[in-house]
């Protein structure tokens, strides 16, 4: 059952009977631009799981002495483009209010996130598989030594091993330098090639606001992330012939 962009679960008893309480479990499902609060994903009675098209994100904790997740707003992310295969990006964006809480004070603002990201149990059956993952943000510092940063690791959550990382920053330096895009392709060099592909990710994520002088700042209002697929060894031959059924059917 869905109540807006909530999808609610209700759970059986051991016994088979449907249990008299309310819903035990909601999960969300939200299609492009479509949004959820954090606080929501990870109050009672979640199940931290969030659907976006083909992607299953499943949010493990989120810590934070600076940050309220009630002002977190995570908004569905499917990319109008698509890639080499023609598949289109899935993700999110995290909107909210980032950065350094009190400029001067010497403390670093920062929070840290981590979830799973999956292709889902129909899509992986037809053979996509992740990728690449891409990390976008807005941040900007002002002041000597100030910075604005998201830094992340990914590990292959199936096997438990260490893919790689991504980082996008602002530092004002001097000299200045600034990242506000980076990519990763974990399938370049693997076996197979980019036909490979994985099943999930494991993310960690963490925010970072730094803002050593009183008239200093950094900050930060919007945070990307999306991941592409490809199609693993033989799906294409697959993926065809359900193209090929879904035209039979329409027609």
């Amino acid at each position: 059952m869905r109540i807006g962009n909530q999808k609610v679960t209700w759970i059986a008893a051991s016994c088979g009977v449907l249990a008299a309480a309310a819903p035990t479990l909601a999960s969300w499902t939200l299609g492009n631009g479509d949004t959820v609060n954090m606080a929501d994903v990870f109050a009672e009675g979640s199940d931290r799981t969030v659907y976006i098209n083909d992607k299953v994100f499943v949010f493990e904790s989120a810590a934070s002495a600076h940050f309220e997740l009630r002002d977190i707003t995570l908004v569905g992310f499917i990319s109008t483009a698509t890639n080499g295969h023609g598949f289109r990006n899935v993700g999110f964006d995290l909107v909210g209010g980032f950065g350094d809480a009190m400029p001067g004070d010497g403390v670093i603002s920062e929070m840290n996130l981590q979830y799973q990201v999956s292709v889902n149990q129909s899509a992986y059956e037809q053979g996509l598989r992740l990728c690449d993952a891409r990390l976008t943000f807005n941040g900007s510092s002002y002041g000597i030594g100030s910075y604005a940063r998201v830094d992340e690791t990914i590990l292959d959550l199936d096997t438990n091993t260490f893919l790689g990382g991504l980082a996008v920053y602002d530092n004002s330096g001097p000299p200045r330098d600034t990242r506000y895009v980076d990519m990763k392709d974990f399938c370049e060099g693997t076996t197979n090639g980019a036909a490979q592909g994985f099943r999930a990710f494991e993310v960690n994520k963490n925010l970072k606001f730094l803002a050593p002088g009183e008239h200093d700042a950094a900050s930060a209002s919007f945070i990307r992330q999306e991941f592409s697929q490809v199609p693993a060894p033989g799906a294409i031959a697959l993926l065809g012939l359900a193209g090929l059924a879904s035209r039979r059917r329409r027609g």
